[in-house]
This record gives structure tokens, C-alpha cells and sequence, in this order.
């Protein structure tokens, strides 16, 4: 097809385009209404300590290779047994995919989506939700879950203060961040959508006057042969 039919296409099914722009303009429109989303990635370590040592302090046995294991069985028991999902970027953040609303619970790795390298027996609990109450809950809930796992994965071990193996939370991973996109990003995305939905409504346009065309050739056939019949 040329150019020239391109547009002649365009012109003769320009309410298809106009279809399309209306439902990115309503999409568009409904995603600034819904604004940004709050996020918070708080970070629970597992600790080992001797008498007189402190949670936040060097040699505390979070980088015990057994300590490291433990933290990983807690992950496993909060997440039902479910594989822990990772992207390339072990920072990448839930809502940099995508995610409107979600939970991620796994241990913290310096790997990425095809390795992984444990060195600190440190638990990693990203939540991301469109409302500051849902993640507050969620937060709260999966904290409880992790301190109720701690305990009752170590059994008798944790009645014992040489034995026992604490959760630590780290306080200022607790804080929930509002996130939403700057002037120049939402015209930017704006920009984004206005070219997707001209392409698409572009390629609809052209691909519906080719099916119509298409059955006109055959509604026209179809009575050429019916008035050589009735001459013959």
C-alpha cells in the first residue's frame, strides 16, 4: 500500500481514528485523576547477638552464613512457599513495573534476576498501594507475620538468649513515600499516549477500510456474476 492510499484511507475512515483518541484522551485522563501511589521498601535484619551487643552494631551475626539461611526460610513461610519474583535491578522499585498495588516479601540480595548473592540476613518488604491506609495495614500485617515466623520457626531455641535469633526492624526504612510523576513527566507521557493512540488509530483506519473494501469487491463480483446468468 502507498502513501497516497494511506492517507486516502485515513481520510475515508477518520471516525476510527477518532475512536481511538477518544478512549487514550479518557484513559489518559482517568490516570492523572488517579494520581501517584504511596510506596515504602522496609528492611527487617536478622540478628545473632552475644551478651552486651547491639542489634545495629559490627559483628551481630547477620552475615552468618546460618543466620542468612534462617532469614531465608522466614521469607519462604511468609510467602506461602511461593518463589520470590526479581527484577534485573535489585533496587528497581514495584511501581517502576507497573504496579499499582502490590506486595513483594524476599530476601535482600546483591544479585539481580539471574544471580543471586546473600551476604546479610536481611529481609526486604516492599509494598506499594494507592491509598496510604492500605500500605500502613499491609505493613503492619507482614511485620507481625515476620515476628510471629521468627519465633515459632526456632521453636525452643527461641526461649534461649544464646540461641535466639531476633528480627530488627530498621527504623527509617518505615517511612511510606508519596510518589507521582513532575509537570514535565506527565507531558511527556501525555505526548507518549497522543503518539501511540494516532499509530493505532492510524493502522485501525487503514486495516477497516481494507476489510470493507474487500467485502465491496466481493458484493460486487458476487452481482456481476448474478447479471451474466440472468443474460445468458
Amino acid at each position: 500500500m502507498t502513501i497516497f492510499q494511506v492517507v486516502i484511507a485515513l481520510r475515508r475512515r477518520w471516525y476510527v481514528t477518532l475512536v481511538v483518541l477518544l478512549a487514550a484522551a479518557a484513559l489518559t485522563t482517568h490516570l492523572v485523576k488517579v494520581g501517584g501511589i504511596y510506596h515504602t521498601r522496609t528492611v527487617v535484619m536478622f540478628v545473632h547477638l552475644a551478651p552486651n551487643q547491639f542489634a545495629l552494631g559490627p559483628d551481630n551475626g547477620s552475615e552468618n552464613d546460618s543466620v542468612i539461611a534462617f532469614a531465608g526460610a522466614v521469607a519462604t513461610d511468609v510467602n506461602n512457599g511461593r518463589p520470590v519474583f526479581r527484577y534485573a535491578q535489585e533496587d528497581a522499585p514495584l511501581y517502576g513495573a507497573g504496579m499499582s498495588q502490590g506486595v513483594f516479601v524476599g530476601l535482600r540480595t546483591d544479585g539481580g534476576q539471574w544471580g543471586t548473592s546473600f551476604s546479610r540476613a536481611e529481609l526486604e518488604i516492599e509494598i506499594v498501594g494507592r491509598t496510604l491506609e492500605y500500605v500502613k495495614s499491609m505493613q503492619q500485617d507482614l511485620l507481625s507475620t515476620v515476628y510471629t515466623k521468627t519465633r515459632d520457626l526456632q521453636g525452643p531455641a527461641n526461649d534461649r538468649p544464646d540461641t535466639r535469633i531476633l528480627a530488627q526492624v530498621q527504623p527509617l526504612t518505615l517511612l511510606i513515600d508519596y510518589v507521582s510523576p513532575s509537570k514535565s513527566q506527565s507531558v511527556m507521557a501525555g505526548a507518549m499516549m497522543l503518539a501511540a493512540a494516532m499509530m493505532v488509530g492510524g493502522w485501525g483506519a487503514v486495516r477497516f477500510d481494507e476489510v470493507l473494501g474487500a467485502r465491496g469487491a466481493r458484493r460486487t463480483a458476487k452481482r456481476s456474476l448474478l447479471a451474466s446468468g440472468r443474460r445468458s
